[in-house]
């Protein structure tokens, strides 16, 4: 059969619906490639994944993606599967939560029974099985039953092994009457009438296997995998089924649910293999697929780990790739917005920083709602590198810089590979060890200092911090005073500092060239840590660093968060003593200490000198000086997807805020972005305001900090507020708190000495 590529980045909806994403939305960025679980809901297929699902419209081609944003409750999805009759899907995540979707209604309704049950052992879903108005679920620890009319489990079974010993079931069925539940070694039998199914005794082994797993019920006879080979079950007698002999099975799946004319089809990584019950299979040559349906107009929908969702189309005779738009990987590193667009390094490394997670994913780059995955293919340079960790853009040009944790650096120049530095053409080095064998160039942090030059960590080097400038490579030999040659991430300050994190619980080190890399005897260098009067840090594991718009310095540790006010005067001989300060608030009549002992995973500053900070537990947004939360998002209040976020990147033009989590990205459209020079492209949305519009009104590309006010068509002033930047929101509402009346409003803004000014008007209909 003839193949054509058809990747929808997305359908027109979507791009409208994207484009046009309201003050404080959400949108999910996470990867579609890899599916396993398919379903077919009227004209849609739902495909689950890590990421989640997404949909797929064979009538009219749109895309949804379908997230916590929609109102599912998690995110990692193992099996999705549809009951036609109940006119519901189940979706099973990896931890075990259970969503239940009403296709009638489009209402989510989540039963997390098993999720916050405490069990001793794994607890996992590893299958379901749909009979009259229940689901009955094969997990790690027994089977349950989830009733679909009541949305609740209404029973369990455990301990059903010989003697009421625990067994863990890989499938269930419903054959005869019989509950038939496939654990590894043997596939049991009890009757779905019996006086109490939670007492082993009723339960009886129906055959015995080295390897058992996969079942399903097709025209009165039972398939399930006995002795990792398909077999076949009439309640008498099993036999194998010949057509699979030597294949391995991947999935079992029925072309639709409770139907007559249902089809069976058997996935095997070389083929699928259709069953309608004649005895003559038909064999179709899809290889290496997940899992399979067939949609409304009859045409196979299939999903892998490569291609996203796959369409036979009988039409065109043509197979359909389908691929929401998205970054090839959840994994991410360094975050970093330049020039209207948002760049992601792929990799990641641990807390210590060991060991190589080798992991492939290159780099991302995101603008104008798309993002583009670099790989070895548009970018064959990069071939055989991996751990992408950090990117940094030369201040002074439009290069840009990417470290890679075992490879060296790269830089770009208009999104084209331009060079490669390692051991052979610049200061860095590869790893000293004495193995020979292991010798990966493990090249970290970096930043750029105020002269444009571009300062390095080289983890394990016996010269750990290396500097690129315009007359060449220099390195720097630190001696003992970090703990070590293993140094992490970079960050400049104002004053021609550099602050590497030291991966050894040593604290922070702060090194000064004094102005001349070349020259090594005209250093200076020093450790903060958590002693009193070298640093006063919460902790010595400084996790990250980063630099505001007043040249502070933020220091988030593994146990809080601190402030250095004053570093260029670190240095100073007058001042032996240089210590952060934590930020103390006042709680009711108390006073606190900020986040308390709570990791500090990243921080972040806006256009408007606010802090986005990262932790375990939640992001939070707090003002300048830190003394005022603004705002608090968890995945108790929010879309998000992840309590521990990890990372965050903040596209300066928009306001949109990218979270990294544990689960992937999610970005939130925040309300600070760059200001303007004047007022040539000052944006108001939405505009008109409609009744059922229920946000902020939005404005965008204001000058800095500009001053605002929203008066009627009389002149009377409703709201007064300044920009974040270059950004103002309205919440429709007046002085005294009520939504203002239908008509139109005008905005004017000037900037802060007045001799630029604008005047926009807005239609307010409620």
């Amino acid at each position: 059969m003839k193949k054509s590529l058809v990747v929808f980045l997305f359908c027109l909806l979507a791009v409208v619906s994207i484009a046009q994403v309201n003050f404080e939305g959400w949108r999910v960025h996470l990867p579609y490639f890899r599916n396993a679980s398919i379903t077919s809901v009227g004209t849609k297929v739902y495909c689950g994944s890590n990421s989640g699902l997404f949909s797929y419209d064979t009538d009219d081609g749109s895309i949804e993606r379908i997230s916590r944003i929609n109102g599912l409750s998690d995110v990692e999805v193992k099996i999705v599967k549809h009951n036609v009759a109940k006119n519901v899907s189940v979706v099973i995540y990896n931890n075990s939560n259970i969503d239940i979707i009403d296709e009638r209604t489009h209402s989510i309704y989540n039963v997390p029974d098993i999720l916050m049950k405490t069990i001793i052992g794994s607890k996992a879903i590893n299958h379901l099985c749909f009979f009259e108005n229940k689901v009955y679920l094969a997990c790690s620890f027994g089977i349950v039953v989830l009733d679909l009319d009541k949305r609740q489990i209404i029973d369990s079974y455990q301990n059903l092994g010989v003697g009421g010993s625990q067994l863990e079931f890989l499938a269930i069925s419903i054959f005869n009457n019989q509950i038939i539940a496939s654990s590894l070694n043997e596939i049991y039998s009890a009757p779905l009438n019996s006086p109490n199914l939670n007492d082993f005794n009723f339960w009886k082994i129906i055959k015995s296997s080295t390897k058992s797993g996969k079942s399903l019920v097709y025209k009165n006879i039972l398939y399930a995998l006995v002795d990792d080979a398909l077999q076949t079950y009439d309640g008498i007698t099993w036999q194998l089924y010949a057509p699979t002999n030597g294949l391995k099975i991947t999935a079992l799946q029925l072309s639709a649910y409770e139907s007559s004319a249902a089809v069976m089809y058997i996935i095997c990584p070389e083929k699928i293999i259709v069953e309608s019950g004649n005895n003559t299979p038909q064999s179709l040559i899809h290889t290496y697929r997940s899992d399979a349906v067939v949609n409304s107009k009859g045409y196979l929908s299939m999903v892998d780990e490569t291609y996203g969702l796959t369409i036979d189309n009988k039409q065109t005779l043509q197979l359909d790739y389908i691929i929401p738009n998205g970054p090839v990987s959840k994994t991410f590193g360094r975050m970093l917005y330049e020039n209207e667009k948002l760049w992601v390094a792929g990799g990641s490394v641990n807390d210590r920083w060991d060991p190589l997670m080798y992991n492939g994913s290159k780099f991302y780059q995101y603008q104008n709602n798309n993002w583009f995955n670099f790989n070895e293919e548009n970018t064959p340079a990069v071939k055989g590198m991996s751990d992408f960790i950090d990117i940094k853009k030369n201040p002074y040009g439009n290069e840009i810089y990417l470290t890679s944790y075992g490879s060296g650096v790269i830089e770009l120049l208009n999104n084209v590979f331009v060079k490669k530095y390692d051991e052979t053409n610049s200061t860095l080095q590869r790893l000293s060890v004495v193995d020979p064998n292991f010798k990966p160039l493990l090249s970290g942090g970096m930043d750029f200092d105020n002269n444009g030059n571009l300062w390095i960590s080289n983890f394990g080097a016996n010269k750990p911090l290396s500097v690129k400038t315009k007359s060449g490579w220099y390195a720097f030999n630190i001696g003992n005073i970090a703990g070590g040659n293993e140094l992490g991430w970079v960050t400049c300050d104002d004053y021609n500092n550099k602050w590497v994190l030291s991966l050894k619980d040593k604290g922070i080190l702060v090194y000064n060239d004094n102005g001349s890399p070349a020259n090594a005897n005209d250093d200076k260098y020093k450790m903060l840590t958590k002693e009193a009067g070298q640093g006063a840090l919460p902790s010595n594991t400084v996790l990250c660093t980063s630099k505001d718009l007043r040249g502070e310095i933020w220091i988030g540790t593994s146990q809080g968060l601190t402030i250095l006010s004053n570093p260029g005067q670190i240095f100073n001989t007058d001042e032996e003593n240089f210590d952060a300060r934590p930020i103390v608030i006042k709680v009711g009549s108390n006073y606190e200490i900020f986040l308390g002992k709570e990791q500090i995973n990243c921080i972040k500053v806006d256009p408007s000198n606010r802090k986005w900070i990262g932790t375990p537990n939640g992001v939070w947004l707090v003002s300048d000086d830190g003394y005022k939360v603004i705002k608090n998002f968890t995945t108790v209040n929010s879309p998000l997807l992840s309590n521990n976020v990890m990372e965050i990147g903040i596209d300066e033009h928009t306001g949109e805020v990218f979270f990294g989590t544990e689960k992937g990205i999610i970005s939130y459209m925040g309300d600070a972005s760059e200001g303007s020079k004047d007022f040539g492209k000052v944006e108001i949305y939405p505009n008109p305001v409609r009744p059922e519009f229920t946000g902020s009104i939005a404005i965008r590309g204001l000058v800095d900090k500009a001053t605002v006010k929203i008066t009627d068509i009389s002149g009377n002033l409703v709201y007064e507020t300044t920009a974040n930047g270059g950004f103002a929101s309205w919440d429709g509402k007046s002085f005294n708190g009520k939504r203002v009346g239908t008509g139109v409003y005008v905005i004017f803004s000037a900037s802060k000495d007045g001799e630029q000014t604008f005047a926009g008007k807005l239609l307010f209909i409620n």
